[in-house]
């Protein structure tokens, strides 16, 4: 049998081993810890990633005005669409979108909206004005009355007859005034002033302007509330329900130079917008719809490469 002092210093010898055991257990479960706590999750999607995605792109009413998803685009029953949104072809020219996160090849709010997201997951966030298309250029905006009072027989120069009538004048030609929708006759034509009576109308008598169906403008209706001797009434009937939800097509156009190219361009489509009953004015928009808006993104990330 072994003495209590053999045990003893049995015991004695052991303790410098299980401090070595318990320092590296220690120092293990310390390092498993660090390891938990610290170690990099998955990877979102970051500045160089080719990312290929889904998209879905709505105004604040929920209307879409783009997409890459077919059956996004051919429901318009479950998704509104636009004023200008237009179908690009059956179900084959719609498809997941690619693109190098940080390339500058989308608008800056979806670069960065886009980030962080992983494979499969779908997120919706919300573009400023200043991140998406910019603020309105106010010089493709045209405030007009509501309603108006125009003389029964006027003059006016051939430059302001075309921008009026929306074609060159002739002597006694039957024509349309292109945003009242009313009837005038050129009684003369010379030395570059045109005399012109709105003739053959009527109280009651009603229009659709600005429409041009091949473009998918409705337009609006106007109507002859008032006439006397020597003046026409006409009333555009618009609300402020109206805004932002009529396309108009205006065959004359709107001049205006653009500042990215300093070229003189014409805009012929346009929006009501900005209907002010109070005030008797609307404007006739011709900026791009996305532009000087906030816009919704609900995007799900297909593939990362």
């Amino acid at each position: 049998m072994r003495s209590w002092r053999s045990i003893k210093g049995d015991h004695a010898a052991a303790k410098p081993i299980l401090a070595i055991i318990v320092v590296a257990l220690l120092i293990t479960s310390t390092v498993g810890a660090y390891a938990v706590l610290f170690s990099s999750p998955t990877k979102g999607l970051e500045a160089g990633d080719l990312a290929k995605v889904d998209y879905i792109g709505q105004f604040a009413d929920g209307r879409v005005f783009d997409t890459s998803m077919w059956e996004v685009a051919s429901d318009d029953d479950k998704y509104p669409k636009s004023l200008f949104f237009k179908l690009r072809g059956n179900e084959t020219k719609y498809s997941p979108i690619e693109f190098k996160v940080g390339g500058y090849t989308m608008i800056p709010g979806f670069d960065q909206g886009v980030r962080g997201m992983k494979v499969g997951e779908t997120r919706t966030f919300n573009v400023s004005i200043a991140q998406g298309y910019g603020e309105m250029n106010p010089d493709l905006k045209r405030t007009v009355q509501l309603e108006e009072t125009l003389p029964l027989q006027t003059t006016m120069d051939k430059a302001t007859f075309i921008a009026t009538f929306g074609e060159e004048p002739a002597s006694m030609k039957s024509v349309k005034h292109a945003l009242l929708g009313i009837n005038a006759t050129v009684l003369s034509y010379t030395n570059d002033r045109v005399t012109v009576l709105y003739a053959g109308n009527h109280v009651g008598d009603t229009a659709t302007v600005m429409s041009y169906d091949q473009r998918g403008a409705k337009g609006w209706t106007t109507e002859v509330t008032n006439m006397t001797s020597s003046s026409i009434t006409v009333r555009h009937h618009l609300t402020e329900d109206d805004s932002f939800m009529v396309r108009g097509f205006d065959k004359v156009g709107l001049s205006y130079t653009n500042p990215s190219t300093r070229r003189s361009e014409v805009k012929n489509d346009f929006y009501v917008d900005e209907v002010d009953e109070d005030a008797g004015t609307f404007v006739m928009n011709y900026n791009s719809e996305t532009t000087g808006r906030v816009l919704t993104f609900t995007v799900t990330l297909r593939s990362v490469a």
